[in-house]
């Protein structure tokens, strides 16, 4: 992709100290009762935002409109530019400032102290994991520390005892991370992969509910399904799939890389056996860190696959999947910073705001006679995730025109549906949602730029 364009601003490392020892009397004194309810349940941590005075002159705006000042002001706290209308969480979300300081501050720490700042870093991870697990709904022993969504779900997929001609059942939509595990499996092992499609866009959760339950047969062990599809965002009904598959003694395996810090995710809720979620991209998290859900009483069907010392202690739980030996300790702390700026913010904010954006641009792009929405109307079925394709127009020229005239980052999917992919989240705007409306109409009105093959 040609970038026209100079690179955005990135504020240097803070010392270590005052500056994250700003947290949530700011998010308390949001707009609404609601968030300082929320953040009043939320222990301080150094590594948290602060909003309260992010700019200045803010209190006539927020006596006008107090949801949109809110929202201006934690956006304040992302260091991307005005400049730039970044659409692309779905790919990698940047981190908001406090992760970053904690990022920036613990390496800075770890190399001027390495002894006394990896053993605390190891003592943390305890910390973590609990912190984790109350954010996802479930228990501590049931999360396992993984790097991204990839990497769980093969630990999952190399993990399981499966015969040749057992089945796996998948969507046709699956992310590569969550598609080749089983292909491997399947090439050494014997085991058979069916990949079944649903209409695009997905009318009703029940037209894919009937079709996998259509295709169980004796031999289905396992079905391994997305949570939200990464080329159209459809959101799959994962728990009434794992209510399905139960009573069956089949195993139901989650690809959750874009649920994480956008949904209101309860493991316990969903009764799916293993979820495998990358926190760096809706999370604000940072790349290398990710969660690999195991429900306890599924544990014993999985083998450890990277082992070190206590890959065989079962008291250890989902712990003993993560065995990687020496960790990066700085980014688990940032991984924890994360986790608070979110609670403070709160889950259920988060997704009401994530589906108040994507829902305006969907309705949007339903006026504009070429543009072919992909992601389904139905309110189960679509999240922060937008697919579209424009008609007469290649889905790579598209986003690169968007970029190179508007400053529009989005990304493009294929699937033979020629998509244009956008994420709506937290720190985004109704005006960068329309900024990315508006180059759509120039370039129905002017057409694309030229593909750079160079």
């Amino acid at each position: 992709m040609q970038t026209d364009h100079a690179p955005c601003p990135v504020e240097p490392g803070t010392p270590a100290g005052p500056s994250r020892r700003r947290f949530l009397q700011a998010f308390a004194a949001g707009s609404a009762g609601a968030l300082a309810s929320a953040a009043s349940r939320v222990q301080a941590s150094p590594a948290a935002p602060a909003l309260a005075g992010a700019r200045g002159g803010q209190d006539t705006a927020e006596d006008a409109d107090p949801e949109a000042a809110y929202w201006e002001r934690v956006r304040r706290e992302f260091l991307v530019s005005d400049e730039l209308a970044y659409l692309n969480s779905g790919t990698l979300g940047p981190m908001p400032k406090p992760v970053y300081y904690a990022v920036v501050d613990a390496y800075r720490a770890l190399s001027a102290d390495p002894g006394r700042e990896n053993t605390r870093h190891i003592r943390a991870l305890g910390g973590l994991r609990e912190k984790l697990a109350a954010f996802v709904g479930a228990d501590t022993d049931e999360i396992a520390l993984t790097r991204n969504t990839t990497e769980g779900m093969s630990f999952i997929a190399n993990g399981l005892d499966l015969a040749a001609g057992d089945e796996v059942l998948l969507s046709h939509h699956e992310h590569p991370g969550g598609l080749e595990p089983w292909k491997l499996k399947a090439k050494r092992q014997g085991i058979i992969v069916r990949e079944l499609p649903f209409p695009i866009p997905t009318p009703d959760p029940a037209d894919i509910l009937n079709r996998f339950e259509d295709a169980i047969t004796p031999r289905t062990k396992v079905i391994s399904v997305s949570h939200v599809t990464f080329p159209t965002g459809c959101m799959l009904p994962v728990r009434e799939l794992a209510a399905l598959a139960r009573p069956r003694g089949i195993l139901t395996v989650v690809d959750g890389a874009h649920a994480i810090g956008m949904l209101a995710l309860d493991m316990h809720d969903l009764g799916v056996d293993f979820y495998a979620s990358s926190p760096y991209k809706w999370m604000g998290a940072p790349v290398g860190t990710g969660m690999l859900y195991l429900r306890r009483e599924s544990q014993e069907r999985v083998w450890p696959t990277v082992v070190t010392a206590g890959w065989d202690d079962e008291e250890r739980g989902a712990a003993r999947y993560d065995r990687l030996s020496q960790r990066a300790g700085p980014l688990l702390v940032a991984f924890d910073s994360a986790l608070d700026f979110q609670s403070g913010i709160g889950r259920e904010r988060i997704e009401a705001r994530v589906r108040k954006l994507s829902t305006t641009l969907r309705a949007r792009l339903a006026e504009i006679p070429q543009a072919r929405v992909h992601t389904s109307k139905h309110p189960a079925l679509g999240c922060g995730l937008t697919g579209f394709a424009l008609e007469g127009f290649d889905r790579r020229a598209v986003v690169d025109t968007l970029w190179r005239r508007h400053h529009v980052w989005v990304r493009h999917t294929d699937h033979d549906l020629n998509t244009v992919r956008v994420s709506t989240h937290l720190y985004n705007t109704e005006e960068q949602v329309e900024r990315l409306l508006e180059g759509i109409s120039d370039i129905l009105a002017n057409g694309a730029l030229p593909l750079d093959t160079a």
